[in-house]
């Protein structure tokens, strides 16, 4: 009975709760919430931000623009929701191989979008520079998190 109650306050503080509008689909989601590492969650956000990016990119190549700015909110939510959960959770002294992979993904999407936003109408170029310049503040503070657990 005692490890019972163990094993669940274990669960309960390990695991990261998600907002209901949560921009990953039930499978992620469920992987989230029930995985206790934050460094096996972070591959599922990098896995997941690749999947949107994917999306953006074949709108973009299709000139079907219609769904491009919820899909551009959707990612920047991504990230937002992501980084919460790496401040809240990353307690390590080295850095973190997935954040460091997530950080180059996030870069490399980064510029992706920068190109594809050249492609866009114009009626799309503010919501492309706002969720650009989101992703770009958080890209820095996952740099920044690389940087602070290596000094620590």
């Amino acid at each position: 009975m005692l490890w019972s109650i163990a094993l669940n306050l274990l669960i309960q503080a390990g695991s990261f709760s998600l907002p209901a509008d949560s921009p990953l689909n039930s499978v992620e989601k469920l992987k989230i919430e029930n995985e206790l590492k934050i460094e096996s969650r972070i591959k599922i956000y990098r896995q997941a931000s690749e999947r949107i990016q994917k999306i953006i990119e074949e709108s973009v190549s299709k000139d079907n623009y219609q769904n491009l700015p919820t899909d551009l909110k959707l990612w920047t939510s991504l990230l937002s929701e992501s980084l919460k959960d790496i401040q809240t959770h990353l307690k390590t002294k080295k850095k973190s191989k997935n954040l460091i992979s997530f950080e180059i993904q996030v870069r490399k999407a980064i510029s992706n979008s920068q190109n594809y936003k050249i492609k866009a109408p114009t009626e799309l170029q503010d919501v492309f520079e706002s969720c650009l310049a989101q992703a770009e503040k958080i890209r820095q503070e996952f740099v920044e998190i690389l940087f602070k657990t290596n000094k620590q």
